[in-house]
């Protein structure tokens, strides 16, 4: 059902099964996929396709211009929203500032209410933003994270998988996956409670925590030690040397160390 009161502009592709509430705005040259809805004042912008399943709740704002200085408004880019993803009351997500590219949010996301998505941001599948929590610009969320009510990412901060970051914390460092960080950009330890949620056995959990100490008993060469312990062969499971892979692989930005019992920080 389209409320009489909804403006729909020429160029706007709606699905079937699609409800759009009262005074809501879709500008041209979007897509609403199939059984989406887009609940009352809700406003999509140009060049924003929402997958089909989802949910954008009231005053919720999809696609507005990149809140950066420099940005050139004649830019073509938009906002990519997987399928079944629920994107609550003043969420806001920011087009990409790179010319014809889009931020992109992935599949059965939950973005909770008053939270922020930045320019060229790139959230995978499975990731829930509780209330408040704030990207900054070409932030890179990996699948099964959480980010906690009123967190803050620092702009180009990458967050492996099933990573949490508790409310109210801050990071402007990456995150390696399968932990948690609280705080100024620390690590806490494994998120265990997610491990086991995914259904993690112990062997992988235990091989996981003795390549987080090794990591992490090294003063900061995390690149150097993880290649060693990769070229070991010792390793059993997939997830280790995902682990690993993370602090070869990154580490421009900086990554978070871990803090100790007493509250110190391992570099």
């Amino acid at each position: 059902m389209i409320h009489e009161t909804a403006i729909i502009e020429k160029g706007a592709q709606i699905g079937t099964n699609v409800s759009i509430g009262a005074y809501a705005i879709i500008e041209g040259n979007t897509t609403i996929g199939d059984n989406t809805i887009v609940a009352s004042h809700a406003i999509i912008h140009k060049n924003t396709e929402i997958a089909q399943d989802c949910i954008i709740d009231n005053f919720a704002v999809i696609g507005g211009d990149p809140q950066d200085i420099s940005f050139n408004r004649d830019n073509v880019s938009g906002v990519k929203i997987g399928a079944g993803t629920i994107i609550r009351e003043h969420v806001t997500i920011h087009r990409a500032s790179v010319k014809n590219t889009s931020t992109i949010v992935g599949n059965n996301c939950y973005i909770m209410a008053c939270a922020h998505i930045g320019h060229d941001c790139l959230v995978k599948d499975h990731v829930i933003l509780a209330n408040c929590a704030l990207l900054g610009g070409f932030v890179q969320i990996d699948n099964h994270c959480f980010i906690g009510g009123g967190a803050s990412v620092h702009q180009h901060v990458h967050i492996g998988e099933y990573t949490i970051l508790g409310g109210y914390s801050a990071t402007s460092l990456d995150l390696p996956p399968y932990t948690m960080a609280a705080g100024p950009s620390s690590v806490i330890g494994l998120n265990l409670v997610g491990l086991k949620r995914a259904n993690w056995s112990s062997a992988q959990i235990a091989e996981l925590k003795k390549c987080l100490a090794l990591i992490y008993n090294t003063s900061g060469k995390y690149s150097e030690v993880a290649q060693q312990i990769l070229e070991s062969n010792d390793l059993k499971f997939s997830e280790s040397k995902n682990f690993l892979n993370f602090f070869i692989s990154n580490g421009e930005h900086g990554i978070a160390p871990l803090r100790s019992k007493k509250g110190h920080k391992k570099h």
